[in-house]
């Protein structure tokens, strides 16, 4: 009888760990999304109805999350159907690769010539981000979901499970707001909610200081930058990169920007790449060891030599050829994907 007892004791115990195992064990994170599977959703955030096209194009998903715009910037919140596996996808501002399309983005879209100091930073000090992300970022902030009425983080606190997994990203303009955003997310959300962040971005121009990169390399030791090898827009405002890339592409021979002033102060060149850097020079409105950075720890770099030779040397084919190596349809296809129309 004492035998039998210790043995149905032994039983007992066994059959509690295998419970408090799979217990354990349903508690694991959600694996996060692949680059593959984010980059179509990239492009699908810039349509018209995203929600028809993602029924047409990826039908394995579905949206959860989706706002109006607040002026111009969006995001909405994806999800993977019978999984836990989410994605948050900011919608860029695309760059229009022309003369007029480049001044916009530096001035206005891009907004770099003043910095904000960033507070969410955890263990570095004096991290900035630009003007125009630190604008985006808030305008994000503002965002509320159509369905719920929520923010992108009481969504996520709310409605988004325990263990799940969510990527944020963006392309071009979005990539730049997607650093800002996820690093907001990774200090400010709640830890008991045991949630996987990722973050992966796509032809993203810089949006902070090297304090800034440190923070988010530090904050997201997986994330994934990717670059294509001729893309001119993630090297802004790397002005040196961006001028023997343009030589490459031809497009130092097209850009130029005339007599702009920017806080009384003048260009003296018309050469687009090099007024930029006179401006920060001149004006002294960054504040010295705060220049701009990219992570190279995230970086991910593709080959663009299989989307063709280069253009005739017309203006405008120039600048459609350079435009042809930042648009998210090149992202997806160097990544194993298809261009949708």
């Amino acid at each position: 009888m004492q035998k039998t007892f210790i043995n149905f004791c032994f039983f007992f115990v066994l059959l509690l760990a295998a419970c408090g195992g799979k217990k354990e064990k349903s508690k694991t994170p959600a694996q996060p999304l692949r680059a593959k599977d984010v980059v179509l959703l990239n492009q699908l955030v810039y349509k018209n109805n995203p929600a028809d096209s993602m029924a047409k194009y990826a039908p394995e998903f579905e949206i959860v999350f989706y706002p109006d715009a607040v002026d111009g910037n969006l995001a909405m919140i994806v999800k993977k159907k019978d999984s836990n596996q989410y994605a948050l996808v900011i919608r860029g501002s695309v760059i229009e690769f022309s003369n007029a399309g480049f001044q916009n983005f530096i001035l206005q879209d891009f907004n770099i010539f003043t910095m904000k100091k960033w507070e969410y930073a955890d263990t570095v000090k004096d991290a900035y981000i630009s003007k125009g992300s630190f604008i985006g970022f808030q305008n994000l902030l503002k965002l509320t979901d159509k369905s719920s009425s929520l923010s992108i983080k009481a969504f996520i606190e709310q409605k988004i499970p325990a263990g799940s997994s969510i990527v944020i990203t963006g392309h071009s303009l979005g990539g730049n707001l997607a650093y800002p955003l996820a690093g907001y997310l990774k200090k400010s959300l709640p830890a008991s909610q045991s949630l996987q962040l990722q973050l992966i971005t796509f032809g993203a121009p810089a949006a902070g200081n090297a304090a800034f990169v440190k923070d988010m390399d530090e904050k997201f030791p997986t994330a994934e930058r990717f670059v294509i090898d001729r893309d001119i827009a993630p090297l802004f405002p790397d002005l040196d990169k961006m001028a023997k890339l343009s030589k490459i592409l031809g497009l130092d021979s097209v850009l130029n920007i005339g007599g702009l002033k920017i806080n009384g102060v003048s260009a003296g060149t018309n050469d687009l790449l090099k007024v930029a850097g006179e401006f920060l020079e001149e004006a002294n409105i960054i504040p010295a060891g705060s220049q701009y950075e990219q992570s190279q720890k995230q970086l991910r770099e593709l080959n663009s030599n299989v989307l063709g030779a280069a253009p005739k040397a017309s203006a405008d084919a120039i600048f459609d050829r350079a435009y042809q190596f930042h648009k998210v349809d090149a992202y997806a296809i160097l990544l194993g994907g298809r261009a949708i129309n």
